[in-house]
């Protein structure tokens, strides 16, 4: 009879006491961004993507969820070079918890790496990372904004591109979480991320971050394997390059595959005789276009044959590029290409700044107006 009455009481208080997760799914127009997702074409979309993973994909894939869904708050670092599929784990990882009615928070050190990610941002927009950050430096998040219900409420947290980042900028986040999880879990003090479960991705061969005029030792100092958080971290390693797959001819994967074992070993530093942090690398001649006269028309005919005789169809245009290691070799080409071109030239206005009119009517009024 005691220990009815004792359920029927604690049942009673647990009535009084208000849902607050429950609440800010319905009023926190973040959360409620996040769970938008359909979760029937979620799940398709990862079951398709689990059948395609390698094994070093798959193991990774597992130890990420296991630790999401046990709430184990772990922090993952997987390194690998382009083309070793580290995207194609983002949305496998994403997917999977998306379709289960979790949160993933995909974020990305620069703009250009957040558009591949499903629903990606910038780690500064996402966590309001300030600027300018130092040791001490914390997020502009408050303990009760919608963005804090946010982070609390989501499952995974992850990070692409991470190498060009300064330390600070993970260590602030790192503090932050640890305070707002506080209210959530009593030990998140003691964890990192505050207990949440973080993937960070990238390539040491990749841009690390930039000091200026800062030395070697400043640079490699900066990173995040320089961090306190590194202690933490689990390092898994992709090694398989995943672009060749997509190859259909035989002599054409062996190619890449070549420039890709080779490009590799430039980066791991086994190419070359290096002598006070400099090193002098001979390119294979079949790397090398083979230039008679003008440097720049012989790329331009390898990368774009048919452009020089008047083909201009947009679709075949705007599958290649010419990479430059210079803006002034970028008009040069340019400059080139336009004198090739006989389209009609058309030019189009726009400013730098907000005109400051009386209405929207002047502005536009200013900026159509042509000067004579």
């Amino acid at each position: 009879m005691l220990s009815a009455m004792g359920k029927s009481l604690k049942d009673f208080q647990s009535m009084l006491v208000p849902d607050l997760e429950n609440h800010a799914r319905t009023t926190n127009w973040l959360i409620q961004e996040e769970l938008a997702y359909d979760i029937n074409v979620m799940r398709e979309e990862n079951d398709n993507l689990v059948q395609q993973l390698t094994e070093e994909q798959r193991a990774i894939y597992d130890n990420v969820l296991q630790d999401a869904e046990n709430n184990l708050g772990g922090l993952f670092f997987v390194y690998g070079y382009g083309g070793t599929g580290k995207t194609f784990l983002w949305r496998a990882l994403s997917y999977a918890l998306r379709s289960k009615g979790e949160i993933v928070l995909n974020v990305a050190s620069s703009g250009i790496a957040s558009l591949l990610l499903p629903g990606g941002r910038t780690a500064h927009s996402r966590f309001a990372i300030p600027i300018a950050v130092n040791e001490d430096s914390t997020c502009n998040i408050s303990q009760s904004s919608h963005l804090a219900q946010l982070i609390m409420q989501s499952k995974l947290i992850i990070w692409d591109e991470v190498l060009m980042m300064h330390k600070f900028f993970f260590e602030a986040l790192d503090r932050t979480m640890r305070d707002i999880m506080h209210t959530k879990n009593p030990k998140s003090l003691d964890m990192t991320f505050g207990g949440k479960t973080v993937v960070l991705g990238g390539d040491f061969r990749q841009i690390l971050p930039v000091i200026p005029k800062g030395t070697r030792q400043d640079i490699v100092g900066a990173s995040i394997n320089a961090s306190y958080l590194w202690r933490s971290c689990k390092v898994f390693r992709l090694t398989k390059n995943l672009r060749l797959r997509s190859l259909q001819s035989d002599t054409e994967v062996q190619e890449i595959e070549e420039f890709a074992k080779w490009i590799a070993n430039i980066g791991d530093g086994t190419i070359g005789d290096s002598l006070h942090g400099e090193c002098e690398i001979n390119i294979p001649e079949e790397f090398v276009l083979p230039c008679i006269e003008d440097p720049i028309s012989t790329i331009v005919d390898c990368i774009f044959p048919m452009f020089r005789s008047g083909h201009s169809d947009i679709q075949y245009l705007k599958y290649r590029a010419i990479l430059a290691p210079t803006l002034d070799i970028v008009d040069a080409v340019n400059e080139y290409m336009n004198d090739y071109n006989n389209a009609e030239g058309k030019t189009y206005l726009s400013c730098d700044s907000v005109c400051k009119s009386d209405s929207n009517v002047d502005m536009f009024a200013d900026l159509h107006t042509p000067e004579f």
